[in-house]
């Protein structure tokens, strides 16, 4: 079944109200986000990325009087002289009397302007993309565009890729697969909030959605459970907390990531694993199978060998851009609980970290600070 234009529109007008809920408003100026330089605007278009200063110079250029009455000599001068690339892969950091003045211009009448025409732009193109990988759930679509806007178009495109190996075809993949796959993918995992919040408001929508009966197939990847052990390592996605593993109702509900351990298990049971949280989410007590996520490495000793998706403690030490640079872009020094998301076994550091526990670890790290 194709998707029509006329519905990528329908798509669009509601995934960019859910956008801009999440991200900001027309003067939001964030001074350094998540150390990528500054993001501004109601999509929060960052520097490092390219985004920030195309935007700010088609401001510019709309009424140059009133931007340097805003903007100042200086500041004037770096947006409007510079080539459309000068702040690309560079931490361009606003300061505080920067961000003030910045704020001023977006939230003008050419700023408003030139933010609502990218914005309608880039949501297509995120719609567009979704179709593209095969994606006609129209509610799939929209909560696929708030994943392109928040980690881009490789992040949206593997877990709707993963959601469509798992029932077989990405055009059965509906909101209940493709969230439930954001949820548990390594790095979108890590934003558990926003995209409950992101699921409620595409589920209120009167978008369609596929009809199938595949939600139980996409809540259990293939690398769940199957091999289990008491003190495995695993992911607990959200879910029901149960005080037994035959209780038929929850003592809690956590929706949030959480890495556990598993203490206890009895596979007859309907919640058959006994988690204990390790990174303080509150996790204890009996939980279902479809409420976790992949072996991680085991309890009483350091991995022999570290795999891509691997969960690892992080013991504190620095933190590099890449496996082979030699110094440091910064220093941690705390233990955190991580996912490995890339490995280069030449590296100086070898290991790609990011955490899961929100102590900051995201980056190339040395072979004797994972355990």
């Amino acid at each position: 079944m194709a998707v029509t234009a006329a519905q990528v529109k329908k798509v669009v007008k509601v995934a960019s109200g859910i956008i801009y809920a999440q991200e900001g408003n027309y003067g939001s100026v964030n001074k350094n986000d998540n150390d990528h330089g500054m993001s501004i605007g109601k999509c929060q278009w960052n520097a490092y990325w390219g985004r920030a200063l195309p935007l700010l110079q088609t401001i510019v250029n709309a009424d140059k009087v009133q931007a340097k009455e805003l903007l100042g000599d200086n500041l004037y001068k770096e947006i409007a002289e510079s080539g459309a690339d000068a702040w690309n892969k560079k931490k361009r950091v606003a300061t505080d009397e920067e961000a003030k003045k910045l704020s001023a211009l977006l939230s003008s009448n050419q700023g408003k302007k030139a933010q609502d025409e990218l914005a309608d732009a880039d949501i297509t193109v995120y719609v567009k993309n979704g179709v593209k990988v095969g994606v006609v759930s129209l509610k799939a679509l929209a909560y696929y565009a708030d994943l392109e806007n928040q980690g881009g178009s490789g992040a949206s495109k593997r877990i709707a890729q993963e959601a469509g190996e798992a029932v077989k075809g990405v055009e059965k993949v509906g909101l209940e697969e493709i969230h439930a796959y954001a949820l548990k993918d390594s790095v979108m995992g890590q934003y558990a909030s926003r995209r409950g919040k992101v699921y409620e408001a595409v589920k209120a929508s009167e978008l369609a959605d596929v009809s199938n009966n595949t939600q139980d197939t996409a809540t259990k990847p293939q690398d769940t459970a199957k091999t289990l052990s008491k003190g495995d390592t695993v992911t607990f996605t959200g879910g029901g907390v149960y005080i037994s593993s035959t209780a038929q109702n929850e003592a809690k509900r956590i929706e949030k990531v959480s890495t556990c351990r598993v203490t206890a298990i009895n596979l007859k049971g309907s919640r058959p694993y006994h988690l204990i949280s390790q990174d303080g989410k509150g996790v204890y007590g009996w939980v279902n199978a479809d409420s976790i996520k992949e072996v991680s490495t085991t309890a009483q000793n350091d991995p022999t060998s570290v795999s891509k998706g691997d969960t690892v403690t992080f013991t504190g030490g620095g933190v590099y851009i890449s496996s082979t640079a030699q110094n440091e872009a910064k220093r941690i020094e705390k233990v955190s609980t991580c996912k490995i998301t890339a490995i280069n076994a030449k590296g100086t550091h070898p290991y790609h970290c990011i955490s899961q526990d929100g102590k900051g670890v995201y980056g190339w790290v040395n072979a004797a600070d994972v355990k």
